[in-house]
């Protein structure tokens, strides 16, 4: 039986550090950093943020230092009126990103957006840790790395592989729902992933 290499999220108790793993809140970046837009050029919504040097811990095709950023148009599955649907299958390349950026968690800063009464806007952060044991996903099936995800057509993703896998799921004052419960799927070709080359990730969403 072939290895499992992927890595399952868990949330944690606690705010996150400066430069930990998290969902949503506010993304740290490092200076100068290019908020990604979508191709209407509006800012994609912080999905959430990987450091690597602790995932590279429980996988080593992860990058030994530096952070992944995960960014999408996802207004429409967490509620917000009118906001362009994500239909089943291959999403458009203009409406995610994934950024990679090797700078010590020491250099980033919070990129916390506020309002114009200076109050902080988005949802409330959820602290990730990793394991490698798939029961710790009883609420939420999140996870990095894998092979050919569920729910697709392995034909057309022959040449790629999972990245990350977003699952449904609720948080304090957020529900994200991707239809019936789907997964949005971020794909990688093999030698982008050893390259550290995240520039061409593609997105699937699986119902």
């Amino acid at each position: 039986m072939k290895e499992d290499n992927s890595i399952y999220f868990m949330p944690a108790s606690g705010k996150a550090d400066i430069g930990e793993s998290k969902f949503f809140g506010a993304p740290d970046l490092p200076e100068n950093f290019d908020w990604p837009a979508d191709s209407e050029g509006f800012d994609m919504e912080f999905i959430c943020q990987i450091n690597c040097c602790d995932a590279h811990k429980f996988n080593s095709e992860i990058p030994e230092s530096g952070m992944l950023y995960f960014f999408g148009c996802i207004a429409e599955p967490l509620g917000v009126p009118d906001a362009p649907k994500i239909s089943e299958g291959f999403q458009s390349m203009g409406y995610f990103s994934v950024k990679y950026e090797d700078v010590p968690a020491p250099e980033l800063q919070s990129g916390e957006i506020v309002d114009i009464n200076g109050d902080p806007i988005g949802f409330k952060e959820i602290k990730i840790e990793f394991s490698k044991d798939e029961n710790v996903c009883t609420e939420m099936y999140h996870k990095l790395l894998g092979g050919y995800p569920e729910g697709t057509d392995t034909d057309e993703l022959s040449d790629y592989r999972l990245l990350l896998c977003l699952d449904s799921f609720s948080g304090e004052d957020f529900d994200l729902e991707f239809q019936d419960s789907g997964y949005l799927y971020f794909l990688i070709k093999e030698n982008d992933l050893t390259n550290k080359d995240f520039s061409k990730v593609i997105c699937y969403l699986a119902i």
